[in-house]
């Protein structure tokens, strides 16, 4: 264990500041859901708490997590509001990929301190020019872009040595972009997801991002040519599973927040007639069943922690980790509906923490790595030994 100080270790520190960064989230979500975005308040503490730079290599300077580590942090911000965890986990993993960068350009961007957004459907033009690419394209849900200095869009492009158009990832400085407010969703109201316009801006190549050479190989460009950090979390992990663990560690936390509001909700309340709601036998059953359902999802993100730390550098199951994240977000969603329901009309109330964090799991299922039906589907097909194409 690395102790930062005498007295406390590098996993009680994270915890730490997890910690402050949700209960600031907590008191502020009532506001971020009318403005749709946290508060500049809000994303200066996870600056100043330096989130963005905890998933870098290490010569800059900061600790080296483990998968433990780092899926508590965002969990515990996902305890006390889930928008919060959102961009925690966000503002934190795109170092991930801004790390397989060419140096000079990897420097650049952890230098200028900034926030790193990213949207790589790969719906973007991309034009050969003298000297580069110009990039075009319109981009939705962007997250935590209010607040970023940098962002990652998405578009297919052609190179010599693959004939076949592949999948690719462009930074871009957000300066040199239009953001167009959009977000009126009805949850993650907080994570501030606008609209990107990308308009014939010029790139270099070297600030593009070949998707498939991160997957043939984990390490960076340089690690063939020079010495590199091989004890980087993302350099020793399948990059996708690493790369969308987060939504799984989120949806834990929420869920765990929903299993402790209704015990304490549900001990609070009395029937009409009289009897006390914690002596009723189906809110006991109830209770009962969504702490076994939390049990399943916090075995299931250990067993999806187990699977990245043994499968760093080798083949891996993409269908398997996709089905289990999958799994882990519609088990922690079905645990806020069940709580709603079995609490009644005040936990609808905006701003309970059940009525939040409901919705806010809801919107985690949404997302295209979480869509339960696609990822058991997946995971079928390819336990029959069908092609999936699923990276994971």
């Amino acid at each position: 264990m690395v102790l930062l100080n005498n007295s406390t270790s590098l996993y009680e520190e994270m915890m730490a500041k997890a910690k402050r960064i949700g209960e600031l989230a907590e008191e502020e979500a009532k506001q971020a859901d009318i403005d749709a975005t946290i508060s500049p308040k809000l994303a200066d503490l996870i600056r100043s708490e330096e989130i963005h730079r905890l998933i870098l290599p290490k010569e800059y300077g900061h600790p080296q997590l483990d998968w433990t580590t780092f899926v508590d942090l965002v969990s515990t911000v996902g305890y006390y509001n889930l928008s919060a965890a959102w961009l925690t986990y966000f503002f934190s993993a795109h170092n991930a990929w801004v790390s397989y960068l060419p140096k000079p350009l990897r420097d650049e961007v952890v230098a200028s301190g900034g926030f790193v957004a990213d949207v790589f459907a790969p719906i973007g033009q991309v034009e050969a020019v003298e000297g580069g690419y110009t990039v075009s394209g319109t981009y939705h849900f962007v997250s935590g872009i209010n607040y970023s200095k940098w962002v990652g869009v998405g578009a297919f492009m052609k190179f010599e040595d693959n004939d076949k158009p592949e999948r690719v990832g462009i930074l871009l400085d957000v300066d040199q972009l239009k953001i167009i407010p959009s977000w009126d969703s009805l949850g993650l109201r907080g994570s501030g997801s606008n609209t990107l316009v990308v308009d014939n801006v010029f790139v270099k190549p070297e600030a593009i991002l070949r998707f498939n050479k991160i997957i043939a190989c984990s390490q960076p460009p340089e690690a063939q040519e020079e010495s590199y950090d091989e004890n980087y979390l993302y350099y020793n992990t399948p990059f996708y599973p690493g790369f969308y663990v987060g939504f799984a560690a989120m949806a834990v936390g929420g869920a765990r927040r929903v299993v402790d509001e209704f015990a304490k909700h549900t001990a609070g309340r009395v029937r009409f007639s009289g009897v006390k709601e914690n002596e009723s036998p189906s809110s006991q059953r109830v209770l009962a069943e969504l702490s076994m359902e939390l049990e399943a999802v916090e075995g299931l993100m250990r067993q999806y922690i187990y699977l990245m730390e043994r499968d760093k550098g080798n083949a891996y199951e993409g269908p398997r980790y996709k089905a289990i994240r999958a799994s882990i977000i519609d088990k922690s969603t079905q645990i806020g509906v069940k709580a709603l329901l079995t609490l009644g009309g005040h936990a609808l109330l905006k701003g309970h923490p059940v009525e939040i964090l409901t919705r806010d799991l809801m919107a985690i299922a949404t997302h295209i790595t979480s869509l339960y039906e696609d990822a058991v589907t997946g995971y079928g097909r390819h336990l029959f030994g069908i092609e999936t194409n699923i990276q994971g």
